[in-house]
Formats: structure tokens, C-alpha cells, sequence
């Protein structure tokens, strides 16, 4: 069962388990985008859990070309160590899983397209791609009639695109068929 954490304190140790995984200073976008991902907090408590871990210095963040790199503080850590307990282990293991992923798509230059626009009354556009060094390296548009079902796919994508996009090729190629 998927956890929702609405204890601020949780949601800090949330975020202070995926810098630390990130290793090196984190985009705050990347962050953002993988504690959504999995839906641990709302987009609000987690801007106030960022604000207050750099407020009192268990973050700190530097700007670079226009993006803020959080960054655990020695004391960030030494927090995280003591408390990171409270933290289940299933949670653990999927953040960890998802910074992985994150770091690759980071170091390549890997982006993301998940997005979905309204186009009739009950019409929706889908478009979901992968963008490497520039180049659009996978791209695939999808009507839907419902505005939950295009959400969760946007959601799912953004979750493991690589995999979803493994799968897809694969479904293409025919790999999978017998014959």
C-alpha cells in the first residue's frame, strides 16, 4: 500500500533520505519531482519541509543557470542518521530505486516529457517522450477520453520511463511473440 506521510517531520526525513542517496547536490526539480512520484507528500508540504530543512540549516542549496542544488548539511546528516528509523523500509528501497534512476537520467542529460492538455469535453492529448543530449529519442501522443486516466499515465511514466520505454519498443519489435 502506497504511504501518504502528512507529518512535516516525516516529509523532512523523506527528503533528507533522497538528497543523501543523490550523493552530489540535488536539482530541487528532481527532488520535487520523486517525492511526487510516489505521492509521500502534496507539492505544499514539501515546499514547507524544504524551506524549514534549509531554515534550520539541515539544507543548504545553492543557484546554478537559474536552478536550486540542494545539499545535505553535516548536521542534515547526523539527523537523518538518528531518526531515519521511522522511515519504512519498503519507502527506503523505492526512493533509493527511484535516485538511481534519477542520477542516470541526470549525468546523461536524459529529460522527461509527461504532459496532458485538454482538447474537447471529454478529449485529452497525452504526450509522453524522452529528450537525450537534445535529441527526442522517443515520443508518443495518445487521445484519451478521461482526465484521471491521462493523469496516471503521465504519473506512471514519469515513475520509470526507461522501463516503459523498453516495454514499448519491445511490443514494436515483436519481441515478446512467439512467433
Amino acid at each position: 500500500m502506497p504511504y501518504q506521510f502528512d507529518e512535516l517531520t516525516d516529509i523532512k526525513l523523506i527528503i533528507l533520505k533522497t538528497v543523501q542517496y543523490f550523493k552530489t547536490a540535488m536539482p530541487e526539480n528532481i527532488l520535487t519531482d520523486t517525492i511526487l512520484a510516489h505521492n509521500y507528500a502534496n507539492f505544499f508540504d514539501l515546499q514547507q519541509a524544504v524551506f524549514e530543512l534549509v531554515e534550520n540549516r539541515l539544507l543548504t542549496y545553492y543557484e546554478e543557470k537559474g536552478v536550486r542544488h540542494m545539499s545535505l548539511t553535516s548536521l542534515g546528516d547526523t539527523a537523518l542518521e538518528g531518526f531515519q528509523s521511522r522511515i519504512p523500509r519498503s519507502v527506503m528501497e523505492k526512493l533509493y530505486q527511484t535516485v538511481r534512476i534519477k542520477i542516470r537520467e541526470y549525468e546523461n542529460g536524459l529529460s522527461l516529457v509527461a504532459d496532458y492538455e485538454k482538447k474537447g469535453d471529454m478529449d485529452y492529448s497525452v504526450r509522453l517522450g524522452l529528450i537525450e543530449g537534445g535529441y527526442e529519442i522517443f515520443t508518443v501522443s495518445l487521445s484519451i477520453f478521461d482526465e484521471k486516466m491521462a493523469r496516471n499515465i503521465c504519473r506512471e511514466f514519469k515513475r520509470n520511463p526507461q522501463t516503459l520505454y523498453n516495454e514499448i519498443l519491445a511490443v514494436l519489435l515483436n519481441e515478446n511473440s512467439e512467433g
